[in-house]
């Protein structure tokens, strides 16, 4: 085959590969084998990590201040009791909050309300006082966004693609069918008062562009809010309400407060523990922050030089990085599995370079199999591809 038409193929298939993992990079989901390569260079660098200044954050823990409520099947017949947390307590604490002098700089209150009870005016009054606060809401069991029923507070999508199909909270996303902000992704926003745009597989906040779906940097573990020493400590709501109103005044001034069950009935698996939903939208919030997953030149030119290469893989027989192989193994195996070997080494190399350097892993098992299977066809062709 002519040279021009041999690295025109090269460059087709850099493409397309390239394309293939941007699709790959939108999917929630992870290989198995992919999860061990991203737990280890993520123990890596969380080795390396420095703890977000505590006096920043107030965490109020929501998970033993709850009430009993009705419980009406979908007729709306009454066929028990649930329980829910306690909405006079949190009307107690936001109208301290908006009677206070020093506001918070931000409030989340990662909390579902999709119930109601006898507090809830009460709460929706003081709701619509605050100028900075965010509700969660989450996806129904038919997949309709189920919103707060305090309709006029924002509110951001909370939820977690997690169960026996994922097992875990490894990626996280920022816009869910193209459409819906999660909560972090919008607290940002306000915070920083500057819009994020979808374009394409990726999300331009601010002047950077990162993934939709990332491997979140964990910064806080389940651990740090347990140390006394690191100073996340929750603070339990009602024991909160036992101080002054100066005093809780003082402990929430100019501070992101979160709001939310962090020990019992919020809990999610994670690369690294089960750890607290709000504690989760809390290191998604500070991941963006830090802009740790960054889509810019370098990256887009050192994968398609990784690419490229891979490529050339695909068309010319015998590469130097398979031959190495060959030589440490017999020929039963390099017949079989060589190929696909030679891939997936080289990928995951690739991946451990683009985290380190941009925070950015590629889903390294499924891009190697369409490597392998697009080499083993060329090499089933009659015609002898050289450069």
């Amino acid at each position: 085959m002519k040279r021009p038409l041999l690295i025109s193929l090269i460059v087709l298939n850099t493409l397309m590969m390239l394309s293939f993992t941007f699709y790959l990079m939108k999917l929630p989901w992870l290989a198995g084998d992919e999860k061990f390569l991203i737990w280890a260079t993520s123990t890596a660098q969380f080795g390396m990590r420095e703890l977000p200044p505590s006096e920043d954050y107030a965490l109020i823990n929501t998970s033993y201040d709850l009430e009993l409520i009705d419980r009406y099947d979908e007729f709306g017949f009454p066929v028990g009791n649930q329980v829910v947390t306690d909405r006079q307590k949190l009307s107690q604490l936001l109208q301290v909050i908006n009677a206070s002098e020093k506001k918070p700089k931000y409030v989340l209150v990662d909390i579902h309300f999709v119930d109601t009870t006898a507090w809830d005016n009460d709460l929706k009054f003081e709701l619509e006082q605050i100028e900075n606060v965010i509700l969660s809401a989450h996806i129904g069991e038919k997949g309709q966004l189920e919103p707060p029923i305090f309709s006029k507070v924002n509110y951001g999508l909370s939820d977690y693609l997690i169960g026996s199909a994922f097992d875990g909270v490894y990626k996280y996303q920022l816009i869910y069918e193209d459409s819906l902000k999660l909560t972090p992704l919008k607290m940002y926003e306000d915070l920083a008062k500057s819009e994020a745009k979808q374009v394409g597989p990726f999300v331009k906040i601010g002047g950077n562009y990162t993934m939709n779906n990332f491997v979140m940097n964990y910064r806080l573990l389940q651990k740090d809010i347990l140390n006394q020493e690191a100073g996340f400590n929750p603070v339990s709501l009602g024991e909160l309400l036992y101080l002054s109103n100066e005093d809780i005044e003082e402990f929430l001034s100019n501070k992101i407060v979160v709001v939310g069950d962090f020990f019992e009935n919020d809990m999610h698996e994670t690369i690294f523990e089960i750890t607290a939903g709000p504690l989760i939208l809390l290191n998604a919030l500070i991941t963006i922050q830090e802009h740790d997953t960054i889509v810019n030149f370098w990256f887009l030119l050192i994968m398609l030089i990784a690419y490229g290469y891979l490529s050339y893989m695909v068309f010319y027989d015998g590469d130097y990085i398979e031959k190495k192989i060959a030589k440490y193994t017999s020929k039963k195996v390099s017949r079989n599995f060589i190929g696909f070997t030679s891939y997936f080494l080289m990928l995951s190399a690739l991946s451990i370079l683009t985290f380190f350097l941009f925070g950015i892993h590629i889903n390294v098992f499924f891009i190697a199999v369409a490597f392998y299977l697009m080499d083993r066809l060329i090499h089933l062709l009659p015609i002898k591809l050289k450069l």
